[in-house]
């Protein structure tokens, strides 16, 4: 912080005198230290899809582009638990149909959402798997330096409910910058 405590020092020299303390103690939230300042380096992005993202923004391309020395790792997770209820409650001939519908599904969503980043030259690497689209990005996230997550990853969104409960979930259990679209 000592940037900013020389400019809060030069500004309130003589003026201040003791009260210089309290107001840096009281208005240090606000200020960034230097370490704060810095840019994280980001070596790789995780990005994980489901069945409830739409259209990626091309914003988000354009913005991801700008680390092109980063892996970009995509990540389509098929939510286990509910292939469980639908095996309990339907039976094992329609919860296997299930299964090959989301893989299906999820194959087509990262072949074309790679496509994309090739064409920015980006390769990406693409992963599907079955697991809890919650807990599983919070623990992949510890291994990569960027989430981008979609407002409607986990479930759909609502004008009430802007951001998925997931997504709320995930955000405040990581430790990494994340850009929501």
């Amino acid at each position: 912080m000592g940037l900013f405590s020389s400019l809060i020092q030069r500004k309130f020299k003589n003026i201040a005198g003791r009260r210089y303390e309290r107001i840096l103690k009281e208005y240090k939230e606000f200020l960034l230290t230097e370490e704060e300042m810095r840019l994280p380096e980001i070596k790789s992005i995780l990005m994980p899809l489901d069945r409830f993202i739409g259209e990626i923004p091309p914003e988000i391309y354009e913005t991801l582009s700008a680390y092109n020395d980063a892996r970009v790792i995509l990540v389509y997770i098929i939510d286990a638990h509910v292939f469980h209820v639908i095996e309990q409650t339907l039976g094992k001939d329609i919860s296997e149909e299930f299964r090959r519908k989301e893989e299906n599904d999820g194959k087509l969503l990262l072949e074309k959402i790679a496509k994309n980043f090739e064409d920015l030259g980006i390769s990406p690497q693409v992963r599907l798997f079955f697991g809890d689209k919650g807990e599983d990005v919070i623990k992949l996230a510890e291994k990569h330096d960027m989430l981008v997550l979609s407002k409607a990853y986990g479930s759909e969104i609502t004008k009430t409910h802007p951001l998925s409960p997931v997504v709320l979930k995930i955000v405040q259990h990581v430790d990494i910058p994340v850009i929501v679209y």
